[in-house]
């Protein structure tokens, strides 16, 4: 008999009214949080475009400092295989780009290429605006 007292009073009595209770205050509470995402993502929003234009600018550092070094190994085996006959500011400039500097330095045996190459500066200024790489070869 307690047993089904207890019952009954689950079902019909406090505990009842405390789920009752629950669901008006779950109700309330949905409706205050419903511009909080749009909210919160005007805020983050900037941040993310910030880090998203640093990558981009960073990524194209890179890419930009490794066919330097490329223009520059291209001018030093240009001068190694080809000799006297060679042309290793063509060679690099066909690989960097036309608007990238070479300088060649002969030595009693060996060869320097040094190979300058802009970089579209980034918008805040942080990152390098001239890539310069350097590569030797041994002159036979």
């Amino acid at each position: 008999m307690n047993r089904r007292r207890g019952a009954w009073r689950i079902r019909f009595g406090v505990a009842g009214q405390r789920r009752r209770n629950h669901r008006l205050w779950r109700g309330w509470r949905l409706a205050a949080d419903e511009g909080a995402v749009t909210a919160e993502f005007a805020v983050v929003l900037p941040a993310v475009i910030l880090v998203a234009v640093v990558l981009i600018a960073l990524a194209r550092t890179v890419t930009v400092s490794m066919s330097c070094q490329d223009a520059a190994a291209v001018a030093v085996r240009e001068i190694v295989v080809a000799g006297d006959e060679s042309d290793p500011v063509g060679a690099a400039q066909a690989v960097a780009g036309a608007d990238s500097s070479v300088s060649v330095t002969y030595g009693s045996e060996a060869v320097s290429v040094t190979v300058s190459c802009p970089v579209i500066p980034d918008p805040l200024g942080v990152l390098p605006t001239v890539v310069t790489a350097e590569a030797t070869g041994v002159a036979q």
